[in-house]
């Protein structure tokens, strides 16, 4: 009887049901988002327990290193990412260094042990990268110190050698241009791969500037082969072209000038910033602190950002929230006014029902149950568009940070779905009071 007298009012049941969906739908979207956001970001810094790099804000640090978003706020010194690697507790330490980029996606320069020990989702986890196709470059730490070293000789070198030593220097300078035309390899995350179609044994040119897109600006000299591509992640990664540190050193215009003081923050050989992973407990807490306690770095915890980002969010999710659930009052109050303006008409119907035999609350129970169906079908359709705006959202922030968010309708969406049938339910109660009162024997006389 419910669903009979729904269809006999098909337009209003679907317009106060579209009502309902709408503010369901916008609900859902905005805590499904903000939860799964914060997983996927949460994911992403795990994949190193601090990070290290200038002074300045955390958040940026992070959001630089981590997520290849903004701007650099300064390099370290060279030296402290060999003092921070030879530190009792450090597990394993990786430098960062980025300015450069091609058609828009971020070229980072590190060691190649990032691949070997960087797990997803922490350290306790044994999910490691994983190669889609060809493998990775081999740039060691100690390839960084010698090739440091090597850039320093050629610097302060004499000019005043008999012909001899000019000679004999020719020769180095053969050895090193081979060395360096060697460190020109990348590996490639499978959304670059994607976007700009590079694979293996493809070759490109590096551009100067993390929005790098002009090739007026580009690093001829330092033409890039492409020996690996990453297999998806999740993470920033996916959107990161990966080069030996070594590369950015050599490359034109990256070299020191006169106004730039070694070991400062505008330092062009020194490092953006290092990736580390510590023992937890005591050896974590000291290695923290003894980098703050320098004029010359920091060291944040990216997980601890990451929550202080969402923190601030989550500012704005709360006023989201409370005009979503604003708009799912007003639509059940829609539903409560649209069957309310039906009671005149359907009160001979109850009447009649009542001279068959029909119990009062047999009458408030179908008044009541249709406004629950109501709420019932409209929150389930906006659980519906919830997904396809979900879906079609989590595109937008993959592509902008990274990071992959896997939103699926649980337990939040269902408990949600029958709070908003009760609701429907205690809003058909007014309405049905009305009907509960019918008078049978007065709506059947001869005069009404």
């Amino acid at each position: 009887m419910v669903m009979r007298n729904l269809k006999r009012r098909k337009l209003a049941s679907i317009l106060t049901g579209l009502s309902v969906s709408l503010g369901v739908g916008l609900f859902a979207t905005v805590g499904a988002l903000r939860e799964a956001s914060e997983q996927g970001f949460n994911r992403s810094a795990s994949v190193c327990d601090m990070l290290v790099g200038a002074k300045g804000s955390g958040l940026q640090l992070t959001l630089n290193a981590l997520y290849h978003m903004g701007q650099s706020q300064g390099n370290v010194p060279y030296a402290l990412y060999e003092e921070i690697s030879d530190t009792p507790g450090v597990l394993w330490s990786v430098p960062l260094a980025v300015g450069d980029s091609y058609r828009g996606k971020r070229i980072v320069g590190v060691t190649s042990n990032l691949f070997s020990d960087v797990r997803l989702g922490g350290a306790d986890s044994t999910e490691k990268l994983v190669f889609a196709d060809g493998g990775p470059f081999e740039y060691l730490r100690a390839d960084l110190a010698e090739l440091k070293a090597e850039l320093a000789a050629h610097e302060h070198e004499d000019e005043h050698e008999d012909e001899h030593e000019h000679e004999h220097e020719h020769e180095n300078e053969h050895d090193h241009e081979a060395h360096v035309r060697s460190m020109f390899k990348a590996v490639v995350g499978a959304d670059v791969a994607i976007e700009t179609g590079l694979k293996v044994g493809s070759h490109f040119t590096p551009s100067h500037g993390v929005e790098g897109v002009s090739s007026r600006h580009g690093h001829e000299e330092a033409e890039t082969e492409v020996v690996g591509v990453l297999a998806p992640t999740g993470t920033p990664l996916d959107r990161a072209i990966l080069i030996p540190i070594g590369a950015y050193y050599v490359i034109e215009g990256h070299e020191a000038t006169e106004d730039m003081v070694e070991g400062g923050a505008r330092d062009p050989r020194g490092l953006s910033a290092v990736m580390l992973s510590t023992k937890a407990g005591f050896y974590r807490t000291r290695i923290y602190r003894s980098l703050n306690d320098r004029l010359d770095a920091q060291a944040v915890y990216p997980s601890q950002e990451v929550r202080k980002l969402f923190a601030i969010i989550g500012q704005g999710d709360v006023i989201l929230r409370l005009i979503t659930a604003l708009i799912v009052v007003v639509a059940l109050v829609g539903v409560m006014v649209a069957i309310y303006n039906t009671m005149g008409a359907r009160r001979r119907e109850f009447a009649i029902l009542r001279a068959l035999g029909a119990r009062r609350r047999t009458i408030l129970g179908l008044v009541t149950g249709e406004s629950a169906v109501i709420a019932l079908l409209g929150g389930m359709v906006g659980l519906i568009f919830a997904g396809a705006l979900i879906y079609a959202v989590t595109d937008q922030v993959h592509a902008a940070t990274g990071v992959s968010v896997a939103a699926a309708p649980g337990l939040p969406e269902l408990q949600l779905l029958v709070a908003v049938t009760l609701a429907g339910a205690v809003a058909g109660l007014i309405p049905a009071l009305s009907a509960y009162r019918t008078e049978a024997a007065h709506y059947l006389s001869f005069n009404t």
